[in-house]
């Protein structure tokens, strides 16, 4: 920030009250869809642990020497190594020189000179076609086909700068008039409520029963589905479904996925399937199937199931790559007509294309090193070292958080987290709501607060009337996990026993201070 701006911000709400007067862009005059917009994965708690992390650097002494990032699946961000192969082959497309002689084995070097010359040999500073390079399309169609065993069409594929990208894009599609919704799982990843806010869309909620591992029934689904247009004027466009679950960990089983399907026949809307955690599972009693696939047996035995569309989702965020910084990821069409994907392919071309190196990144995921390969014996050990961390770490999670009075979880089948429910007493909940927050968001401030971990509070996410949740990730390394897991039992133990927040917990000083008064 610059002198001007510095003196500008000093007088900054009379200059609001100045420009509102002016018609200059104040937040009054903002669209009022993204002020009301929230994205609960990185809201007042990590700005407090953005506080916390600051006061520790100048030297204050607190109650902890670190903060703990338990809020988002952002693995390397926790110490994750990223992957030699998928590494050398990014620094090779960046830095071409380094392919010169011996310094990448033969198989990095192949694969660089393959992704340089799909992009005519202009290198990841080029702009791509806009729905993404045609050989990284064919590649995620390949895998898909080896995947589910059924074709795959590359011109029915989209990259994007993350999964995200993709995901929003679809709901902007679907929301066509200020009546339309979608159907949204409760709990849910934010992204779907803060989006459907942006694009001025109805988000209609079916619940997933926590008592019987977030499982969801089809009576339930037609209960979302009336309610949501028993007025006559809204309409409902889509369901979707996050598979494995974000946040609670749950992997659907063949016969979820066909009664999703069935509803979404019966019902003649589309299908949205979130995807992206599809490597993620520790449960051995579980397997992941993708959406595509299980449609594709029906429509083979019920020619009715023809008529039934489906968007699905994938991403190099999660899995084992855990890519987040490089932002790849793709949507698949399946269903839709040349028409519709022409739309799509136009909305792309407003973004000119997605960043380049995302898209080598997703065309590296789906198309490893196979056996024989130079580099395949690293990257097979490095892949079943992170996998087998992640393992581990779901059952020391799902155990230790289990063993805390007062928190309880459900199994974590897949997916990065677990969504637990956490005790508060009713006078932590009066006080919670004098001060205007949700209770389980005051427990997640005074937790980070007080210990340095940095949870999500489950009101961002939904949750059943009178209980209170919080998301907290399995990717911090085993011995920080363990460490936090202590930390944890003793603010609860101290929370359960005092009955109730500070004065003011999670807030600045000065409101502390007026709190207090």
């Amino acid at each position: 920030m610059d002198v001007l701006d510095r003196k500008h911000s000093k007088n900054l709400e009379q200059t609001d009250v100045a420009h509102h007067k002016h018609g200059f862009l104040t937040v009054e005059e903002m669209d009022q869809t993204l002020v009301q917009m929230k994205y609960a994965v990185r809201g007042a708690v990590v700005d407090k642990s953005l506080e916390m992390k600051s006061r520790l650097a100048k030297g204050e002494k607190l109650p902890f020497d670190e903060i703990i990032l338990c809020n988002i699946g952002n693995p390397h961000a926790v110490q994750q190594k990223p992957i030699t192969f998928y590494r050398q082959v990014a620094a090779g497309c960046m830095y071409p020189a380094l392919c010169t002689g011996d310094t990448f084995p033969a198989d990095v070097r192949a694969r660089v000179q393959e992704y340089i010359a799909a992009t005519g040999g202009n290198g990841m500073g080029a702009y791509t076609g806009s729905t993404g390079l045609a050989l990284v399309r064919k590649q995620v169609a390949d895998f898909i086909e080896q995947r589910d065993g059924f074709p795959s069409d590359p011109e029915a594929i989209e990259l994007h700068t993350g999964a995200s990208e993709g995901l929003k894009r679809s709901l902007d599609a679907l929301i066509a008039k200020p009546n339309d919704g979608v159907m949204i799982p409760r709990p849910q990843y934010p992204l779907y409520s803060a989006a459907l806010t942006m694009f001025n869309g109805k988000a209609h909620y079916y619940n997933c029963a926590e008592e019987s591992d977030w499982s969801v029934t089809r009576e339930e689904l037609d209960r979302a589905f009336e309610e949501g247009t028993r007025n006559g004027k809204n309409t409902v466009r889509a369901v979707c479904v996050i598979n494995p679950g974000n946040p609670t960990g749950a992997v659907l089983s063949v016969e979820d996925m066909r009664m999703f399907i069935t509803f979404a026949r019966d019902k003649q809307i589309v299908v949205l399937a979130d995807e992206v955690y599809q490597a993620n599972i520790y449960d051995n009693n579980k397997q992941f199937h993708s959406f595509k696939k299980v449609l594709r047996q029906m429509q083979q035995a019920d020619p009715t199931y023809m008529a039934v569309q489906l968007l699905s989702f994938h991403s190099t965020s999660k899995g084992i790559i855990g890519e987040c910084g490089l932002r790849g990821g793709y949507t698949e069409f399946v269903g839709f007509s040349n028409a519709v994907l022409s739309v799509f392919a136009k909305v792309a071309s407003t973004s000119l294309s997605s960043n380049t190196l995302g898209q080598v990144m997703m065309g590296l995921m789906v198309k490893p090193p196979a056996k024989g390969d130079p580099s395949f014996q690293l990257f097979e050990e490095e892949t079943t070292a992170i996998f087998s961390g992640l393992k581990e770490r779901s059952t020391l999670l799902t155990d230790g958080l289990n063993a805390i009075p007062g928190i309880s979880t459900r199994k974590i089948q897949g997916a990065m987290y677990a969504f637990a429910k956490v005790e508060i007493p009713p006078k932590a909940v009066a006080t919670a709501k004098e001060l205007g927050r949700a209770p389980d968001e005051l427990w997640c401030l005074e937790l980070v607060e007080k210990t340095g971990i940095v949870c999500v509070p489950g009101s961002g996410f939904g949750q059943a009337p009178g209980t209170y949740h919080f998301r907290i990730t399995i990717l911090p390394p085993t011995a920080k996990l363990e460490g936090m897991l202590a930390r944890l039992k003793g603010f609860q133990a101290d929370f359960l026993k005092a009955g109730d927040f500070a004065v003011g917990a999670g807030e600045p000083e000065a409101k502390r201070l007026k709190v207090a008064a």
